[in-house]
């Protein structure tokens, strides 16, 4: 498994920093997490009473979880560089010892 993740980040990296950030955060965690919070808040609301539009909440949800999403984005980018960057490290200190 450690090997498939470290393949895959490969393959990523290989991409770039901001294309990660755009489909993985903003695209994929932030919208998805947007839909999910507009279908699901107004719900939340309609046990205790209040009603609330659907789509005042998917406005401001399509604009604020993007944006949090490119802060996810970052933070699990510079996450997996630093992993991989151990990864290989290691991995070269160990081809180069004669065990």
């Amino acid at each position: 498994m450690r090997n498939t993740f470290f393949e895959k980040w490969r393959k990523l990296r290989g991409k770039g920093k901001w294309n990660f950030i755009l489909i993985y955060g903003v695209l994929l965690w932030g919208i998805g997490s947007a839909l999910l919070f507009s279908l699901i808040f107004p719900l939340g609301l309609g046990w205790i009473g209040e009603r609330v539009s659907f789509m005042p909440v998917f406005v401001g949800s399509v604009i604020l979880f993007p944006l949090g999403g490119i802060t996810w984005g970052y933070f699990v980018w510079m996450f997996n560089e630093k992993a991989y960057k151990k990864e290989n490290l290691e991995q070269a200190l160990f081809k180069n010892n004669d065990f």
